[in-house]
């Protein structure tokens, strides 16, 4: 089975549109959304329609939760606040009670969906560290877990030798891994093309993938939305 994990598309439809043309290329058998479908950029409501077409799983995140359980927003910055905000004022009805049927976690074929970390996903708990990526590989079965949320890819390998990060490729079958597939909408790893993650579970193989889109006409969307220029200027950047 080959798998197109994405995550944090954040309202950014012309990545969105961009990653599934190249997820079609790849000719995916699944498709896998890590949750964060709305705020930061401006068409929440064309990325949700979207995702719902293309998707075959789709799991909740933080800034999804938001929208209904608005202390949840309390915890975001300045500018993830407001963009919050925004997004409830133009969130259609249906695509808010299509985000309250979503589940945090999902799992299938050995492997563990979640946005943030399988350690009390309701949370929202980053792994970006190996004392964290830990704490995380404590709590769940499954030979592999995909997570989101930082919007920054990176693999991390437990062995017999401890857990280290490591690179993308052929993974090693007698070990266990955790991986961030990085951020289709707003990645934030100095590298302004959307990220997303392609794996052969057959073949063991995993490939983050990087694709350019029209960050200049995304980007003057959320000016045109009045959002926080910082969101419109990080996407163009990747930061």
């Amino acid at each position: 089975m080959k798998y197109a994990v994405i995550s944090d598309v954040h309202a950014n439809l012309e990545a969105a549109e961009a990653c599934f043309r190249e997820i079609e290329k790849l000719k995916a058998d699944r498709i896998i959304c890590l949750g964060d479908l709305v705020d930061y950029c401006a068409q929440p409501n064309e990325v949700i329609s979207i995702i719902r077409k293309k998707c075959d799983i789709v799991v909740l995140g933080n800034h999804d939760e938001a929208q209904y359980n608005f202390k949840l927003s309390d915890r975001f910055n300045e500018r993830a606040r407001i963009s919050s905000i925004h997004t409830r004022s133009v969130l259609d009805k249906d695509n808010l009670e299509y985000i309250k049927t979503l589940k945090l976690t999902c799992t299938e074929n050995n492997l563990l969906f979640v946005h943030s970390s399988p350690l009390k996903p309701n949370d929202y708990r980053y792994v970006l560290s190996e004392d964290s990526a830990a704490e995380a590989f404590s709590v769940f079965f499954e030979q592999v877990c995909f997570i989101g949320h930082s919007h920054k890819p990176v693999i991390f390998e437990s062995s017999e030798d401890g857990i280290n990060i490591t690179g993308e490729g052929q993974l090693n079958r007698t070990n266990r891994y955790i991986i961030n597939v990085g951020s289709v909408g707003q990645p934030r790893d100095g590298n302004p093309e959307l990220s997303f993650g392609f794996f052969d579970d057959e073949e063991f193989l995993y490939r983050n993938v990087r694709v350019s889109y029209d960050t200049l006409s995304a980007s003057q969307k959320i000016k045109n939305e009045k959002l926080p220029d910082f969101l419109a200027e990080r996407i163009i950047s990747g930061i």
